[in-house]
């Protein structure tokens, strides 16, 4: 089933900047979020640790990062980061 994604925050701007920078890698990583967002890809998502501890990182591009998490149940993505690298 489709995932809904919602942006939380400031980070519709910095989605914005991702899409203008790398409109492919954009839609991608949409699709991703829309069909299997939880799915680890080495090189590309990966599960975060420390103070980002429960949130995924979905890589765009070399600089572009999107930290998200997602909610099962309601079948949201959260995307909790939309910019570079942090």
């Amino acid at each position: 089933m489709a995932q809904r994604v919602r942006l939380i925050g400031q980070f519709f701007l910095g989605w914005q900047d991702i899409c203008r920078c790398d409109p492919t890698g954009t839609a991608e990583a949409y699709r991703y979020f829309r069909t299997t967002p939880t799915l680890r890809v080495p090189g590309k998502v990966k599960k975060l640790r420390g103070k980002w501890a429960g949130l995924l990182q979905h890589r765009v591009n070399r600089s572009g990062r999107l930290q998200y998490w997602v909610d099962e149940d309601a079948e949201v993505v959260y995307v909790e980061y939309a910019g570079p690298y942090p």
